[in-house]
């Protein structure tokens, strides 16, 4: 264990001498033989980690709930969550460039601490991701593939979709890891591409039409009258939940470190590099939307508890 976390200091001189630039050396000296093959170069990494965090996703899941509970001013609790997440990252950081083994969480913690406590965060791991994909691929079918392919809904449609997309993934992890990379890596691409084109198309319309206006920065909305409002889990404090279930994920560039070229510098920037850059897309994002809301004012609208039962934001 404590071979493991010099390795990174020594590897300019190994053992034999020979520079460990792509970690294989510090990955043995763990007791591991190196077996899978390092062909990610450091964008790749990069994008895996950027993409499980997914912005878009996140905000478009959880920014109904924000106006809703908090009012418009609730996003800026976006960077509270976004500078904290980047704690979390920086020592999630320092264990992938300790230990870049596949695994992350049960390596790091069977060797730090002991093997049944890597167990525990294997299984761990292991059923959130399992949860976590499916959710995902399910949400995919229903509520994006089978509308726009003009399907009505129906849960049984969906759950054998989501198999078929399940499968697809299993075969393309199993094929080739290069692939999946290439595709996350274009999907990436599209998706910061979407936010920057939607924020500026956003902040173009205001200022053509008029609509909108940046006082909904500062604006509580229909939650003027939220009880408890400043309480703790109380409206204000539920604004929290958009960047706490957002900016996450961003330790999968961690699972991957043992395929990574140069796992001591790629994975601990993608890491780290993912959170910044999520969340500072993430508050321009938030930004442009909320300024473009065209009516946050409460006057003449019903009740705090019948708008929130009827969820009529403006």
């Amino acid at each position: 264990m404590a071979d493991v976390a010099k390795a990174p200091a020594d590897r300019q001189s190994g053992a034999d001498g020979v520079d460990d630039a792509d970690g294989s050396d510090s990955v043995e000296l763990g007791g591991y033989r190196q077996e899978l093959k390092r062909s990610l170069g450091s964008f790749q990494v990069f994008a895996i980690s950027f993409a499980f965090t997914s912005v878009a996703v996140g905000i478009f899941g959880t920014y109904d709930d924000v106006l809703r509970t908090a009012g418009p001013v609730g996003i800026w609790l976006w960077p509270i969550a976004g500078a904290g997440q980047i704690l979390v990252a920086l020592a999630v950081a320092q264990f992938a460039a300790r230990i870049p083994l596949s695994g992350s969480s049960y390596q790091w913690a069977s060797r730090l601490a002991t093997p049944k406590v890597g167990w525990g965060f294997g299984w761990l791991s292991f059923c959130f991701l399992a949860v976590a994909v499916v959710a995902v691929d399910n949400a995919l079918a229903s509520q994006a593939f089978m509308p726009l392919a003009g399907m009505e809904p129906d849960e049984d449609a969906a759950r054998v979709i989501t198999l078929v997309v399940l499968l697809v993934q299993t075969v393309l992890a199993i094929a080739s890891t290069r692939i999946v990379s290439l595709i996350n890596t274009a999907a990436v691409v599209i998706e910061v591409a979407l936010v920057v084109v939607v924020s500026i198309a956003l902040a173009v319309a205001v200022l053509v039409t008029g609509d909108g206006a940046a006082g909904n920065l500062t604006s509580r909305g229909i939650a003027v009258h939220a009880p408890d409002y400043f309480a703790v889990g109380g409206g204000l404090t539920l604004a929290m939940i958009m960047g706490l279930a957002t900016l996450v994920g961003f330790d999968s560039a961690a699972n991957l470190a043992e395929e990574a070229k140069d796992a001591h510098r790629t994975v601990p920037r993608a890491i780290v590099g993912s959170v910044v850059a999520a969340a500072v897309l993430g508050m321009l994002f938030l930004i442009a939307l909320t300024v473009a809301v065209k009516d946050i004012s409460p006057s003449g609208s019903p009740s705090w508890s019948r708008c929130r039962a009827r969820r009529c934001w403006s």
